[in-house]
């Protein structure tokens, strides 16, 4: 059972003006907080802080009363002693007792800190700034605090701001850092930089202009310094991914800012890489650059880089598609699957194709013609020999882009299919292995959504010179897919 009198208690403490009687406080609030009793102790104060009015003052016996005191003994104690670091344990408190308090079972009310939160963000900042020891515990509550849509549009922008750029600042000096490896240093460079990410996800509404040159500019020292892949390089491109999702639109070619820092890592690791959490940022990365500068002079760039490594990936990606677990895939209409990480890679390589053939017969008789059909006929070889990724891409190409294109380049990539089919089926029989041809089937299944193609340019060799048995993803759905599922049509012209 928990009373006024044992928060009283408390409350006596923290405000005392000496150091040690401030402490004894924090340590009595720690053991309230934890064990058995902090269950009885959080719904007291919530409880008492949801009977509050609107525009109450709020009362000893309530969250935000509390909260507030913390911030002030914390103050007291930084302050106070110059010659010494303040403990751990009152900042341990203060992220403690926000949590407790934010815990719908505790308080039973949504909101219960909202009286006191602007001046926990101003608090957050202020030690942030000034207290190297309170680093990793504030970071989990501006972390916790960001996550709650209510608190952060009640943070005013100019501490939005300062504390951004102070962890722009804080990740770029940390990496700056050649001469410390040790691994709490990796550890503390990490959580400023998950703390980076939740502000650039969490903005209390639009990102202020203000702001936009100095974030650009920032991510541009901070990859200066990055050289090698792992968390925390995987982490900055996520961070660089919630940017430009957030106000990407809104850079122009300032987007390309930020790439021209990044490439060099970027096109480093791409095909090396084994942290498949780095390989689907940069999937992702890929796509939102190209999305974003659809109209930039210097977009040509950016799809002839990314034309020659995802040509390069998809070549080297052999993995069967019939070895990839289900629980790690998708189903697609009970005949193949694809990985999450898989479905990345051939969304993005739809998209570099469309972007590289999209104009194929516009463009002048000049080297950027020559490029864009070198994309289209890489494409059309690479169906010709029934690669499975190829055609999974093709597949993606047609449902995704085959409106905006040129229906003369959908027909010549046909006629590259038509005329390797029946060896596609052969070395698929033979080799035991029919993912090319699965997949082939799909994008010719696709294409007669769109297209009028004549099911007569696919010559299909007697049913019955083949093992059906060997199918073990069901030939009949296949063979159906070929024999009804594909109208028949003539008068179809090529390129």
């Amino acid at each position: 059972m928990v009373t006024s009198t044992d928060l009283q208690e408390i409350i006596s403490k923290l405000s005392s003006d000496k150091a040690k009687a401030r402490e004894e406080g924090i340590k009595l609030l720690c053991t309230w907080l934890e064990g058995e009793r902090s269950v009885a102790f959080c719904k007291f104060l919530g409880q008492n802080t949801a009977k509050l009015k609107p525009n109450e003052v709020p009362h000893s016996d309530t969250w935000p009363f509390l909260i507030t005191l913390l911030m002030r003994c914390i103050s007291s104690e930084i302050s106070g002693n110059k010659r010494r670091p303040p403990k751990i344990i009152f900042a341990k408190a203060l992220r403690v007792s926000v949590q407790r308090a934010e815990d719908v079972k505790f308080s039973g009310m949504l909101l219960p800190l909202l009286s006191a939160v602007k001046m926990l963000f101003s608090h957050v900042l202020d030690v942030l700034s000034n207290v190297q020891s309170f680093q990793s515990e504030y970071g989990i509550m501006l972390r916790h605090l960001l996550a709650v849509r209510g608190y952060r549009f009640h943070m005013r922008k100019r501490i939005y701001c300062n504390l951004l750029l102070l962890f722009m600042e804080k990740v770029e000096s940390s990496l700056s850092d050649k001469n410390n490896s040790q691994y709490n240093h990796k550890e503390e460079v990490f959580r400023h930089i998950l703390t980076l990410q939740s502000l650039l996800e969490n903005p209390p509404g639009d990102f202020p202009e203000i702001l936009r040159d100095d974030i650009v500019k920032g991510f541009v020292r901070i990859f200066s310094f990055v050289r090698d892949e792992g968390k925390i390089s995987r982490k900055l491109i996520e961070c660089i991914n919630t940017y430009l999702l957030k106000d990407g639109p809104n850079l122009g070619c300032q987007s390309l800012e930020i790439h021209d820092a990044i490439r060099h890592f970027i096109y480093s690791c791409w095909l090396t890489t084994h942290d498949r959490g780095l390989k689907d940022a940069l999937y992702f990365y890929a796509r939102l650059q190209l999305n974003l500068t659809r109209g930039a002079d210097d977009a040509s760039s950016l799809v002839e880089q990314l034309q020659d490594v995802i040509f390069k990936e998809l070549d080297q990606t052999n993995l069967p598609v019939s070895s990839v677990s289900r629980s790690d895939g998708i189903k697609d209409d009970k005949i193949v699957t694809l990985s999450s990480s898989q479905c990345g890679l051939v969304e993005l390589a739809a998209l570099v194709f469309y972007r590289a053939c999209v104009n194929i017969f516009k463009a002048p008789s000049t080297e950027k013609r020559i490029r864009r059909e070198h994309a289209a006929g890489s494409l059309k070889e690479a169906l010709m020999k029934g690669k499975w990724l190829w055609n999974a891409t093709f597949r993606y190409l047609i449902r995704n882009y085959y409106t905006r294109m040129n229906k003369d380049l959908f027909v010549y990539w046909f006629d590259g299919i038509c005329t390797s089919f029946e060896r596609i089926l052969n070395d698929a029989n033979m080799g035991h292995t029919y993912d090319g041809l699965l997949w082939t089937l799909r994008s010719l299944q696709r294409l007669s959504c769109v297209l009028l193609l004549p099911i007569s340019r696919v010559e299909i060799p007697s049913r019955t010179s083949y093992n059906l048995n060997e199918f073990d993803c069901g030939w009949q759905l296949v063979w159906n897919c070929l024999m009804h599922g594909l109208p028949i049509f003539s008068n179809v012209t090529t390129v």
